[in-house]
């Protein structure tokens, strides 16, 4: 998972990079959430427990999961699911860290505005490459009902440099 780097951006100032996946990499996107809070209120209030889950991120190839909180235009919680027992999510959304960093590029290189077949939305559609799952069919619509706030959420990333290990 690496740790965090510095760069020059081509203005010349430092930039933070943040690995991907890590806790930090969405915590810095619930500190965006947060800062943009105008946005999120265009788009409505998103109230749910969501997995993001690289099936292959963790060590060895392990799958490796963040659970985020969102609670009306606001992140709670981002936290390290592991391998413990925990709670089961609204939903999870899965793809290979392969397909994660597709879509992060395709956000980066679109200045925050993935191209359309780099989208949760698309990605997730036919449940290849991504999967949304959920031990509940009303919970896993959740992800379809805040689809657009979760893909701003994610969309966020463009405001920093990622960095894949």
């Amino acid at each position: 998972m690496g740790s965090v780097a510095t760069k020059t951006s081509a203005k010349g100032a430092a930039e933070e990079s943040t690995p991907f996946p890590s806790l930090s990499w969405f915590e810095r996107l619930s500190a965006l959430m947060k800062d943009n809070l105008e946005h999120y209120k265009k788009l409505g209030y998103c109230d749910c427990v969501a997995d993001f889950c690289v099936t292959d991120g963790g060590p060895k190839g392990s799958p490796w999961i963040a659970r985020v909180t969102f609670d009306a235009f606001e992140v709670l919680n981002v936290e390290d699911v592991g391998s413990g027992k925990t709670p089961t999510p609204d939903f999870m959304l899965e793809g290979s860290l392969e397909t994660w960093r597709a879509m992060i590029e395709s956000i980066s290189d679109g200045d925050g505005r993935p191209a359309l077949d780099q989208t949760i939305n698309y990605l997730s559609h036919f449940h290849a490459p991504m999967n949304v799952t959920s031990d509940d069919p009303l919970r896993r619509d959740l992800f379809y009902r805040y689809n657009q706030s979760l893909q701003s959420f994610i969309s966020g990333s463009s405001a920093f440099d990622t960095v894949f290990s």
